[in-house]
This record gives structure tokens, sequence and C-alpha cells, in this order.
């Protein structure tokens, strides 16, 4: 009877199966393995994008210095070009002063027009500022980044070609303003002419003297720019060679578009009027 109750009992309260029992843990096992696997996953996916968006926006800021340093470096070159120049016109401006007042109205005409008309032939000094703009238009970045003797440096640079290309062109103007003064009141002026007047002319002549101290000033601003853009480099840690390369592939890349169109392509023979039909017929 005992046996029967007994067995009755294990009928009743099967003992566990060690599998069963397992089933429960594996089940959490892999739900955990899972949710780490998923979390991972997505830290390295967003790692790893936050580190190519790090990396392309390294590049970017490398580029956009890179450009910035390259317009001021391009600009300092055409000014000593500018500088260069006019020590040609110095030259011929002290031909001119040297004339006695009492033989200028004795210079053959042809000879004074060449003279005056070259005199004050400055180059055009240009400036593109479309660098200047994209650096300002991300200097919040430069200056999150720590970066404030670059972007404070950079500014300065600017600043002063911005006040270069002002002095530049004001004074290249002046020899204009004097033409349209003699225009204007031709009694105030000595001379039987607009171009002896001109040489004749006080203002004009201290103009000429001004050349020389000029071609000086230019030639220093451009080294001044020069040494300001050493700076430039030293902070972002691009040498000479770096910058030059650059901007010679830049000016390759410029070579490759559509080349500008000349303007000889657009002359046309002047009309002539006896090939023309009656104007009435033509108004027809």
């Amino acid at each position: 009877m005992e046996d029967t109750s007994c067995a009755q009992d294990a009928a009743l309260n099967p003992i566990p199966d060690p599998q069963t029992k397992g089933n429960g843990n594996g089940f959490w096992k892999g739900l955990i393995r899972t949710v780490l696997g998923i979390t991972i996953s997505i830290i390295l996916t967003f790692g790893t994008n936050a580190l190519i968006q790090r990396h392309r926006t390294a590049k970017d800021r490398k580029m956009t210095a890179m450009m910035v340093m390259g317009n001021i470096a391009s600009y300092a070159d055409r000014l000593e070009r500018c500088a260069v120049h006019m020590g040609w016109n110095d030259t011929l401006a002290t031909y001119l002063l040297a004339i006695p007042d009492d033989e200028i109205d004795l210079i053959n005409m042809d000879s004074l027009a060449y003279y005056i008309n070259n005199v004050t032939a400055y180059y055009t000094l240009s400036y593109d500022q479309s660098a200047e703009r994209i650096f300002s238009n991300s200097i919040d970045t430069w200056k999150n980044l720590g970066n404030f003797e670059f972007v404070e440096n950079v500014g300065q640079c600017f600043s002063d070609i911005n006040s270069i290309q002002e002095i530049y062109n004001e004074f290249c103007k002046i020899p204009e303003h004097i033409r349209q003064s003699i225009i204007q009141t031709p009694e105030a002026y000595q001379g039987k002419n607009l171009l002896y007047k001109a040489l004749h002319s006080k203002e004009y002549r201290d103009h000429l003297v001004h050349i020389h101290s000029q071609a000086e000033y230019y030639h220093y601003l451009a080294a001044y720019l020069h040494w300001k853009n050493a700076i430039n480099m030293e902070l972002m840690g691009i040498d000479e060679v770096q910058l030059n390369r650059f901007i010679e592939e830049r000016k390759k890349q410029e070579g490759t578009k559509t080349p500008a169109p000349n303007q000889d392509a657009f002359h046309t023979p002047r009309i002539n009027p006896d090939a023309l039909p009656d104007i009435k017929d033509w108004l027809k």
C-alpha cells in the first residue's frame, strides 16, 4: 500500500526535468544577448558616423583655411606687382618733373600725350571677397574650436586688405579728379591745352612726386601681408609649400574652365551709308 501511495505521489508531483528548468534561463540570456548586440550595433553605427562627420568637418575647416590664406597671399602678390609697376611710373614721372617750367610748352604734342597718358596708368588692383565671406560665415565654428588667435589674425588681414584697396583706388583716381578740375575751370591753369595745363598744375606735379613714396608703401604692405599670413600658416600647421601647391592647383582648375569671350570677336565693320537704301524704304 505504501508503494502504491508513493507511486501516486510521484505521478502527481513529477521530478523537474533539468532541461525544462534551463529553458527559462536560456530565454533571458538570449534576450540579453540580442539587446546588447543591437545596442553595440547602434553605438558603432552612430560612433562611426560621428567620426566620419568629424573628419569631414576637419577637412572642410582645413580647406576653408587654405582658401583664406591663399586669398591673402594672392592679394599680397598682386599688390607687389602693382608696386613694381609703379616704379616704372615713378621713373617716367621723374623725367617729366625734371622739365623746366618754361620749357613745358615746347614739348612735342604727341610725345606729351604719350607721357601724360602713361605716367599715371596704374595697374588695376582687384580683390575677390568670396573667401572673406566664406570665412565670415563660418567664424562661429572657428571660435567654438578655440581658434581665437587665427580668427583675430585673419580678420585683421581682411580689414587691412580692404583699407589698402581703398587707399590704392583713391590714389589712382587723383589724376582724373585733376583732369576734371582743369576741364571745368581751364582759366585757372597755365598752358595752351589740357595736357600742358596738367603738367603746369601744382596738384598734378605733387601727385607725380608722391608716386615714389606710394610705390615704397605698397612694397611694404605686400611684405606685411605675407608676414601676417605666415603667422596664419603657423597657427594652422600649414607650410608655404602646401599653400603654394594649393594656389597652383586652384589656378589650374580655373584654367580648365571655358575661356572668357574675346572682345575682338565681337567687332563688326561700320555701316557704309552709301550702301543703305532710302530711309523711307528701310523704315517700312
